[in-house]
C-alpha cells in the first residue's frame, strides 16, 4: 500500500464532511463529494473547491478513486465502507465506526486480504493537549480520573431543527453516547483498553429527542478507575479531563486552552489557548490519513481500534433501555 497522490471521494457533505473535503483540497489532495442532497452537494462543492460527483456506484466501478473518506449518517458508514472497500478504496470512516457491530469484521477483513488501510476520525487525538497528555501522563501513576463532555443539542446546528438530525434519532445511529464517543475514545488511547465497564445512561432532559441524552460510564482498570460523563444538556460547552495520581498530585485538561498539574516541584502549565484553532485538529488528523496513504506510519486511530471502541459504545448504550 503506497499511495503518494490519492484521489480521494468524501462521501457525504454535511458539516463534518465538508470541513474534511475543505481540508483535504487544501493539503493538495485531488477531492471529490458525493453527496445525496443535491443542494448541500453544490453548497460544499462550490466552497470547497472540490468537484461534485452524482453516483456512488459509478464513482467506484470507474478506477477514478484511491481512497474514500465516510460522512454519512452512522447507520450508514459500514454498508458504504464495505462498498468502497470491495472496490479497492482505502478507508477513512468518520466517529463512531457504526451504530451496531454487524458488519464491522468483515469490513477489517476485506481490508486485511486486500492490503487496504482503514482510519477512524478521533480528531481529539490530535488536540495539543491531549497530545501532551499522551506524551507526558504516565498511566501507571494515576488513580482515578474524570472525563466530561457536556453541549446543548439544540445548539450544535442553529440553522437546523435539532429533533430532525442523526443525533436526535434512534434509527439513524444517534445518541450521545455514540455521538460522543471521543470521550471513550481518547481515555483508551492513554490508558488502554478498561478491563471492565459500568454504566448509567438514559433520557433525563426535556429534549424531543428518542435518544439518550445523559451517560455516565466508568471505566475499569486492575488498580485504576476512569469515570466519563457526557450530555446533550448543558448550555454553556464543557469538554475536560482531571487525573489525580496516587499521590494526590493532580492533572487538569481544558480543550483549546491548555494543561495544568501539580507535582513535588510545584504548579505547572501547558497553555496554547492564543495558537489554538478549532480546525486544527482536522488538519493534523487528515494530514495523519494522507500520510498513512504515502506508506508511512499506521494512523492514530487504525479501523481496529475504532471496531474496539464501538464494542465498549454498545456495551453501554445496550443498557441505556430506550
Amino acid at each position: 500500500m503506497k499511495v503518494t497522490d490519492p484521489r480521494i471521494l468524501v462521501i457525504g457533505a454535511g458539516s463534518i464532511g465538508c470541513r474534511h473535503a475543505g481540508n483535504l483540497h487544501a493539503l493538495g489532495g485531488d477531492v471529490g463529494v458525493l453527496e445525496v442532497a443535491a443542494e448541500r452537494m453544490k453548497t460544499c462543492g462550490t466552497t470547497t473547491g472540490c468537484r461534485e460527483v452524482p453516483d456512488l456506484g459509478q464513482a467506484l466501478g470507474s478506477g477514478d478513486f484511491d481512497a474514500a473518506v465516510i460522512c454519512t449518517p452512522t447507520v450508514h458508514h459500514v454498508p458504504v465502507a464495505q462498498m468502497c472497500a470491495d472496490a479497492g478504496l482505502h478507508l477513512f470512516i468518520e466517529k463512531p465506526l457504526s451504530d451496531r457491530y454487524e458488519g464491522v469484521d468483515q469490513v477489517l477483513d476485506t481490508l486485511r486480504s486486500r492490503d487496504l488501510m482503514g482510519m477512524v476520525g478521533f480528531n481529539l487525538r490530535y488536540e495539543p493537549g491531549l497530545l501532551w497528555l499522551k506524551q507526558n501522563l504516565d498511566p501507571r501513576t494515576i488513580a482515578f480520573g474524570r472525563v466530561e463532555f457536556g453541549s446543548y443539542l439544540p445548539g450544535w446546528r442553529p440553522e437546523q431543527d435539532y429533533r430532525t438530525v442523526y443525533s436526535a434519532k434512534k434509527e439513524l445511529g444517534g445518541g450521545i453516547i455514540l455521538d460522543d464517543v471521543h470521550e471513550i475514545d481518547y481515555p483508551c488511547w492513554i490508558f488502554g483498553y478498561p478491563r471492565k465497564v459500568q454504566s448509567t445512561s438514559g433520557r433525563f432532559g426535556k429534549l424531543d429527542i428518542d435518544v439518550e441524552d445523559t451517560a455516565e460510564i466508568q471505566l475499569i482498570y486492575p488498580d485504576q478507575v476512569l469515570t466519563v460523563h457526557m450530555d446533550y444538556l448543558q448550555r454553556k460547552y464543557t469538554r475536560r479531563a482531571m487525573f489525580c495520581t496516587r499521590e494526590g498530585y493532580v492533572c487538569t485538561w481544558v480543550f483549546g486552552v491548555g494543561v495544568t498539574w501539580t507535582d513535588t516541584a510545584g504548579e505547572h502549565a501547558y497553555i496554547y489557548a492564543d495558537d489554538f484553532h478549532i480546525n486544527d485538529p482536522y488538519v493534523a488528523e487528515m494530514q495523519d490519513f494522507l500520510a498513512s496513504l504515502a506508506g508511512g506510519p499506521s494512523p492514530q486511530s487504525s479501523l481496529a481500534n475504532g471496531a474496539e471502541i464501538l464494542r465498549i459504545a454498545l456495551q453501554v448504550k445496550e443498557g441505556n433501555g430506550l
